[in-house]
């Protein structure tokens, strides 16, 4: 998960950075803490205040950075409660049934197309992303949450896309 701390502003990397890589090196890799990590990247970048121009390596900072940033992977950010975590789980049934819904119903009014066919995954990525406002999100920024979801959400749909028009391309002969 190292590698997501490029994604953080360079003047951040070059006060924070090697602190949070040691504290990100020592956990084992989850969608949670690499969501964690984009968040508080995108915090960062909203947030420049929190990296000062000059350089440090108190130990110290990374607690502060963290708590500030709300890096849950370093054990500070809210704590989801279990009134949050059904929020989740319906936002995540329900929308993959409305979402499916309209799916079938596109492909019966449609019919089977090579678009119809790449999105069909995304019944059940979008309301999962949807629902991470509940829980990795949580306590997040509705400017970091909208650019997270959105975000992810478009680079999958582009990546199904992709994948099912080459995919159709090759097969097709």
């Amino acid at each position: 998960m190292i590698w997501l701390l490029k994604l953080y502003p360079p003047r951040w990397r070059r006060r924070y950075g090697e602190e949070l890589t040691e504290l990100v090196a020592a956990r084992p890799f989850s969608v949670s803490a690499a969501v964690d990590l984009m968040a508080g990247a995108i915090d960062a970048w909203f947030h420049p205040q929190f990296a000062p121009a000059g350089t440090s390596n108190v130990k110290g900072d990374v607690v502060m950075i963290a708590r500030a940033l709300q890096l849950k992977c370093a054990g500070y950010g809210p704590d989801v409660t279990g009134s949050d975590k059904v929020k989740s789980t319906w936002t995540n049934i329900g929308g993959s049934l409305v979402l499916s819904a309209l799916w079938l119903w596109a492909l019966s009014y449609f019919g089977k197309s090579v678009y119809l066919m790449a999105i069909w995954p995304m019944a059940y990525f979008l309301p999962y992303l949807v629902s991470l406002r509940f829980t990795s999100l949580k306590g997040r920024s509705a400017g970091t949450q909208a650019i997270l979801i959105a975000g992810l959400g478009a680079t999958l749909t582009g990546f199904f896309l992709l994948v099912e028009l080459l995919g159709s391309r090759v097969f097709s002969n």
